[in-house]
């Protein structure tokens, strides 16, 4: 087993300590927001480059009857895919729902209506792919050993995905683990510590001098790119990085969201923005009902140390470049923003932020010293 498999053991047991089999009845916190659009995405770029990789490669002679039934029958791949988009676009739900909603309440629908698309039309298209891919490498279609090959496929991917898809879903289950408890929190200490660290002065009350609607909305909107960050990042990587790169994601980021996990539960702390109440506004007004749906709707009470929009962003960005040189300087601006912005919009503490940076070097140093296996051959950089 591998190191994220163990650590993922590890959780499940302290959550069962903690929270007892009632936590592990609530089965669709596997199927959350955040975990499909990265599975989505994932199965979407693996799609892509397959069809990329079979366009670019010459077909055998004796297949040459097959490819032409195979660009046929692409068309009747892409059938459950239009259905789907036709029944979504006509659908009560952006026709009628939608339109009555607040945007923060309408973002996440639609979203739900995407993934939903998605999920109903990925799986032909798939096996459209792999078919091809099949016969252009064998020359041949021969039932029994593409059924083989392609389970062995599926597994070989569910290997490398499942631990950091279902260790996002973990993030659902801190809200199980606080239910029905009565929760002292710690931010009376850490905004001591903060002020300590400043020679007495509140971070905070320094930064409201700073407070103007562009910089507000420009931190909201990095706060909440976040979430593109991910499904962005780990889709390029599956596809330039391959095999080495999912498993350096899912030991880097997979282990410190568990970490942060468990320091959640032993370390509550609301932050700033559920603790206190503050004298100047912060007047973001664009970007708040995307903040709001992309971010507080599903934010967990108790989160903040360590800093994981601090910790993953920086392991997002380090596998970005590694894997994706062109991604990591388009997101650059964003990445570097992000750890200002969490003190900025209130919902951490200085001392969440520094944890969050300990973190992910610790990941760093961690990963280069167990992750065992020797490297893939990194593909060239996407154009920036």
């Amino acid at each position: 087993m591998r190191a994220v498999e163990w650590a993922g053991l590890a959780f499940l047991l302290f959550v069962f300590l903690r929270g007892g089999l009632g936590v592990f009845r609530e089965f669709h916190q596997f199927a959350g927001l955040r975990t499909v659009a990265v599975f989505c995405a994932f199965g979407t770029v693996a799609t892509t480059a397959l069809i990329v990789r079979i366009s670019r490669q010459p077909w055998p002679d004796e297949a040459g009857a097959f490819r032409r039934v195979w660009l046929a029958l692409g068309a009747v791949a892409l059938l459950p895919l239009g259905f789907a988009l036709w029944a979504g676009l006509t659908g009560g739900t952006l026709r009628h729902e939608v339109p009555s909603l607040r945007l923060a309440q309408a973002i996440p629908v639609v979203a739900n209506v995407v993934l939903q698309i998605v999920g109903f039309g990925l799986p032909t298209i798939v096996l459209w792919a792999a078919l091809g891919a099949h016969v252009q490498a064998n020359g041949f279609l021969e039932a029994r050993r593409f059924v083989i090959d392609s389970g062995r496929a599926l597994l070989h991917d569910l290997r490398e995905w499942a631990p950091l898809l279902l260790i996002l879903s973990g993030y659902a289950w801190m809200a199980a683990l606080f239910r029905g408890q009565e929760i002292q929190d710690l931010d009376t200490w850490f905004a001591a510590l903060d002020r300590a660290l400043f020679f007495g002065v509140d971070p905070l009350d320094l930064l409201e001098r700073l407070i103007s609607r562009p910089l507000s909305e420009w931190l909201a909107f990095a706060y909440s790119f976040f979430a593109v960050l991910f499904p962005l990042v780990l889709g390029a990587v599956l596809l330039l990085g391959k095999d080495q790169g999912v498993r350096e994601a899912s030991f880097t980021i997979g282990i410190s969201l568990l970490i942060a996990y468990v320091s959640y539960a032993l370390v509550p702390v609301k932050g700033p923005v559920l603790s206190r109440e503050f004298s100047v506004s912060l007047e973001i007004y664009a970007v708040a009902a995307v903040k709001e749906a992309m971010m507080d709707a599903t934010r967990v009470t108790y989160d903040c140390f360590p800093s994981m929009h601090t910790c993953t962003t920086v392991l997002l960005s380090r596998l970005a470049w590694r894997y994706a040189r062109g991604l990591f300087w388009f997101t650059l601006p964003v990445v570097v923003s992000i750890p200002f912005a969490c003190v900025y919009l209130r919902y951490h503490y200085v001392v969440d932020v520094l944890a969050g940076l300990l973190l992910a070097v610790a990941m760093i140093a961690a990963e280069r010293r167990w992750l065992s296996g020797p490297r893939l051959a990194v593909s060239a950089p996407l154009p920036s």
